[in-house]
């Protein structure tokens, strides 16, 4: 489990140093809380884990902050619907984020981050546009029930 912790972080370094930013040490402590978690999880839960292992006395914008920068960097995603965070599934992917499809559960608050494919996003395109419509590069969400709740 460290070793794919440790392997995650690098790459989540690495994409960093592709776009010229920088992985902080409190950025990187703020993503391995991310990587170890299991679905998504709230800012505030996220704070209290950031001060029990790392910084007593963080704040608010100390999580915030290094969520804003994982987020903008593609390194996590922000669940719109639920306010809540958790890092990309695909980190070691080349492909884009344009069309990122969260299917998360009603039932078990499971999230599964799965991409759309190009017959997909091309229909969903045409349809949109038929209602004078254009989507931005957000993740989508869809909810529902997992295979494991239905």
């Amino acid at each position: 489990m460290a070793k794919d912790l440790e392997k995650s972080l690098k790459i989540a370094d690495q994409r960093c140093i592709e776009q010229g930013l920088r992985l902080t040490p409190q950025r990187r402590q703020v993503m391995g809380l991310l990587l170890e978690q299991e679905g998504p999880r709230s800012a505030y839960d996220l704070l209290d884990e950031l001060q029990s292992r790392h910084q007593p006395g963080a704040k608010p914008p100390t999580i915030y902050r290094a969520l804003d920068f994982l987020v903008s960097a593609g390194l996590a995603h922000r669940l719109a619907s639920t306010n809540r965070y958790l890092a990309c599934g695909h980190l070691a992917c080349d492909h884009g984020h344009e069309r990122t499809l969260f299917l998360v559960c009603d039932q078990c608050g499971a999230v599964r981050e799965a991409t759309m494919d190009t017959p997909l996003k091309q229909a969903l395109n045409r349809s949109l546009s038929q209602e004078g419509f254009t989507a931005g590069t957000q993740p989508m969400e869809m909810h529902g029930r997992c295979r494991a709740c239905r």
